[in-house]
């Protein structure tokens, strides 16, 4: 379930409507108060809240909530100073250009995911080298992976070498079979 928490009543709707065309399988509730998201959260279960940063200060997510809870913190305005290639999954900037705001909602919905369905695989892999192999089997190269994750591409090579001994996987295709079979990405994203 994810949950949209924003004053702005045009904003807000906008934003649903955005979400509902995303990502058709999850539940979406969206509130303008604070009240009743600090209510949603504790009775729904959610696993994905964007709130107003003006909500941030009066959220109440009890500590045991916090791992299955992500929280996206939604600003107004992307200051000037940063960067395109600045991207950040735990913010969602209202001005922002349209793939970004697309990539920030599909990305979260995917870590979401991850995390989800992370709890029952046996891999081995550590939560970050699960990223890398996700990425490898979207297709991208080692500098596309480390400019995505905020890593040098150096550390990305480090981190397949680690995943082709612990997988025995040496190749694209085969991290991409992997991935689809543990629920790493979804067929259609291939």
């Amino acid at each position: 379930m994810i949950i949209l928490a924003l004053p702005a009543f045009i904003t807000r709707k906008g934003l649903e409507s955005l979400f509902r065309e995303l990502c058709t399988q999850k539940k979406i509730l969206s509130t303008g108060t604070i009240e009743e998201l600090n209510k949603w959260i504790k009775t729904q279960e959610p696993s994905l809240v964007y709130a107003h940063s003006s909500f941030i200060p009066n959220l109440h997510i009890s500590f045991h909530r916090k791992d299955s809870c992500k929280v996206i913190r939604i600003i107004d305005l992307k200051p000037e100073e940063l960067s395109d290639e600045a991207f950040q999954t735990d913010i969602l900037y209202l001005n922002d250009e349209e793939q970004n705001i697309i990539k920030n909602i599909k990305r979260n919905i995917a870590l979401t995911e991850k995390v989800k369905d992370g709890d029952t695989e046996e891999s081995g892999l550590s939560e970050r080298e699960k990223d890398i192999v996700r990425e490898i089997a979207l297709g991208k190269t080692n500098k596309e992976i480390a400019d995505d994750l905020f890593i040098s591409a150096h550390t990305v090579i480090t981190h397949r070498k680690n995943i082709t001994k612990k997988l025995g996987i040496k190749t694209v295709s085969g991290l991409t079979i992997y991935a689809i079979l543990n629920k790493l990405i979804q067929m259609e994203e291939t």
